[in-house]
């Protein structure tokens, strides 16, 4: 099993200069620049795309939870407008209804990983070639510090240019 992190933080410069960790940093400074939504959309986003470039590469169809913890709204704009428009119907229905074996299709795969990255949902999702398989051959995760934590039976090193592209780092 090969296994990876998938971060936005530079390697030659994570731990040398401050950096926002969380949504609840949104308007906090950071190395003299005050931390906006939209950079914390724009990073989001390309979490979400890397996530579904690795699963276009293995030829992953669906996630299936394989573990949950639900939390509390992490951030919570100032206005129910705001809210409403950070945390769609949609993405408040999955939060609400998804449960340990959930299986994940693709097109809600990117709402279940923006409320992991909300902190709003701490989740394992799990991949395996046959129901009946005892091991999995993927698997993806959210840690602390807005790490993405990444295992698969296939090498994803020739992934790590496409993930650049991203401002994402492939780390084994």
């Amino acid at each position: 099993m090969n296994i990876y992190s998938v971060t936005k933080y530079h390697p030659e410069t994570r731990g040398e200069i401050d950096e926002w960790t969380e949504i609840s940093d949104i308007n906090r400074t950071f190395d003299g620049v005050v931390f906006t939504l939209e950079e914390y959309l724009r990073v989001e986003s390309n979490y979400v795309k890397a996530i579904e470039q690795i699963m276009f590469y293995l030829g992953v169809k669906t996630l299936t939870v394989s573990y949950l913890e639900r939390r509390d709204y992490d951030y919570r704009p100032f206005s129910q407008h705001a809210f409403n428009e950070l945390y769609p119907i949609r993405m408040r229905e999955l939060r609400k209804k998804v449960k340990p074996g959930k299986v994940m299709s693709r097109d809600q795969v990117p709402n279940m990983f923006r409320l992991m990255f909300r902190n709003t949902l701490y989740a394992e999702l799990e991949y395996k070639e046959n129901e009946s398989d005892k091991q999995y051959t993927f698997k993806v995760f959210f840690g602390y510090d807005y790490m993405m934590g990444v295992h698969s039976v296939k090498d994803l090193s020739p992934l790590r240019d496409e993930l650049l592209h991203l401002d994402m780092y492939l780390e084994h």
